[in-house]
């Protein structure tokens, strides 16, 4: 069964407002390099923004940026990454134990004082061994971004964001069983998710998104 619910205990409640500021999304199929992995470093500092891992107490991640700082209590496991020129901050927290458990990423938006962690998909994988949701990034400064997460037999969450305060910009399919390999990819005119040679998805550019 997949489940594709907003977070509720992980995420700071409130929808984010839609950014006045402008965004950049370069022409081109996002960036899917090996190097974009989930990292479990107890501190990362990239830019002006740092993830540190608390270990005494209440366990976490601390991330801290521009506008000041939000804390995200790990229930299971938690692990985060960086997207883009700005260090866009994602959290990935998964359940623990071998058998059926919920995956669910999150993006710390610093467009709000203080910043507030957004929910961007949760879903139920069928096992430990299934793979981590994947992220890619629009090529240039990043601020956009593809997500989607293996359940097992199929990928849901499928969706395009924006990458400073996790505002969907292009919803994808229903859960579907993979046949190619996922790309997310702007065009002149449009955000598209494909597999393979195939359009899943494509939505109408937003305004003032200069490709």
């Amino acid at each position: 069964m997949v489940v594709c619910a907003v977070l509720t205990a992980l995420v700071t409640a409130g929808a984010p407002a839609l950014a006045a500021n402008p965004i950049t999304i370069s022409n081109g199929l996002f960036n899917n390099s090996a190097a974009l992995a989930w990292s479990s470093a107890p501190a990362t500092t990239m830019g002006d923004r740092t993830v540190t891992r608390t270990t005494t107490g209440v366990q976490g991640l601390v991330v801290s940026g521009p506008t000041g700082s939000v804390f995200h209590q790990t229930l299971g496991v938690s692990r985060y990454m960086f997207i883009g020129t700005h260090n866009y901050v994602l959290i990935l927290e998964s359940s623990t134990g071998a058998g059926p458990g919920t995956r669910s990423v999150s993006l710390v938006d610093f467009t709000t004082t203080p910043p507030a962690e957004r929910p961007i998909l949760s879903v139920l994988a069928s096992s430990a061994a299934v793979s981590s949701p994947g992220v890619q990034f629009s090529v240039g400064t990043g601020d956009a971004f593809f997500v989607f997460a293996p359940t097992g037999t199929t990928v849901a969450g499928l969706g395009i964001y924006r990458s400073d305060n996790g505002t969907i910009l292009c919803p994808g399919p229903p859960p579907l069983t993979p046949t190619g390999q996922l790309f997310g990819e702007a065009t002149a005119t449009q955000l598209r998710m494909k597999m393979g040679g195939t359009v899943l998805a494509a939505c109408a550019r937003p305004p003032g998104t200069s490709g």
